[in-house]
């Protein structure tokens, strides 16, 4: 959320976040269990990017060590945030509703929360760490307006902006993990076309981001949404084969930790995800490999084996048919 950080940090690059940064800057209270703090004890301390691309758009990004535990509240205004983790762990509150991010090491994550009202917002940093995530927030004005009017008008985009605190969560794709990057470490250019350069991007991953959220969004063959047990059991589902996605996994053993029969759970994944339950997991290992591979972490025998393949060559038609190049190119 851009509150978090930017609201009270510096409008640019690099720069310690001091506790005087909070308490000054109105609108924003600031808690911490170290009592002793003082006004310029630094809570953060790396580079910082807060910046209004456009009206309604606005970036945030941190790569930062964070200092000390620390609870800082304020009010969050209605918008549609797109988050990407990379590194870091963060617990937020809006409203009576908790949300916890933690950055997968194995796998990049995004996630996007819809405030449809204004809100009470709490962010809560348990201790020393770094910190590496990116946030871009779009009002609900900027995506009808600027951007997504299209998206907007069809029955999926308006739910979605109606739907308060609706959260959804999915694994990047190789073109999002690299606007992410890029936005990171954007391309030397002329200080005039940074802002334009930064821009491109946010737009693209706010597009990507919404084409993944209504995706998902599907209804169910007789038009209604997933009931709420339906939601919890995919939920759970899909945070076991996260968990044990390295494993030798079945659908049985999913479904029985999920608590829905096999073929209920195979319908789920129908409907939400539109692949079978074998090939969400498969899916998964794969973006692992991609991943390790970029890294330069592996060989390609050892991402097929993270990929769940026995078969280099079968290992290679399939990452071909997933991302559109061969493991080598990937690794090079």
């Amino acid at each position: 959320m851009a509150a978090s950080f930017g609201d009270a940090g510096k409008q640019g690059n690099g720069g310690n976040i001091r506790v005087r940064d909070f308490i000054h800057h109105e609108g924003i209270t600031l808690d911490s269990p170290d009592d002793q703090l003082s006004p310029d004890d630094t809570l953060m301390k790396g580079a910082f990017l807060h910046r209004e691309l456009r009206r309604g758009l606005v970036l945030h990004v941190s790569d930062a060590m964070e200092q000390r535990a620390f609870t800082a509240t304020s009010m969050l205004p209605e918008e549609l945030s797109c988050i990407f983790f990379l590194e870091g762990n963060v617990d937020l509150a809006i409203g009576d509703r908790r949300f916890a991010f933690q950055a997968d090491h194995g796998v990049a994550r995004g996630a996007t929360i819809m405030n449809a009202s204004p809100e009470s917002f709490t962010r809560i940093s348990r201790g020393p760490q770094r910190l590496r995530h990116l946030v871009i927030s779009a009002t609900p004005e900027w995506l009808y307006r600027d951007a997504l009017e299209a998206i907007a008008d069809t029955k999926g985009g308006a739910r979605l902006l109606r739907n308060h605190l609706a959260e959804h969560r999915w694994t990047l794709t190789p073109n999002m993990m690299e606007l992410v990057r890029q936005i990171f470490a954007p391309s030397p250019l002329i200080p005039e076309l940074l802002d334009l350069y930064l821009e491109g991007r946010a737009v693209e991953l706010v597009a990507e981001t919404m084409a993944t959220v209504l995706q998902s969004d599907r209804s169910d063959a007789g038009g209604k949404q997933f009931k709420r047990r339906d939601a919890v059991c995919l939920g759970r589902a899909k945070d076991y084969i996260e968990a044990h996605v390295t494993e030798p996994l079945s659908v049985d053993t999913i479904a029985r930790e999920a608590g829905i029969s096999a073929s209920g759970l195979q319908r789920l994944f129908r409907i939400s995800e539109n692949r079978s339950v074998f090939d969400y997991v498969r899916n998964i290992r794969l973006e692992r490999a991609f991943v390790a591979l970029g890294r330069g972490d592996v060989s390609i025998q050892e991402a097929s084996v993270i990929a769940g393949y026995t078969s280099a060559s079968n290992f290679a038609t399939a990452f071909r048919r997933r991302f559109g190049i061969i493991p080598t190119a990937a690794r090079e």
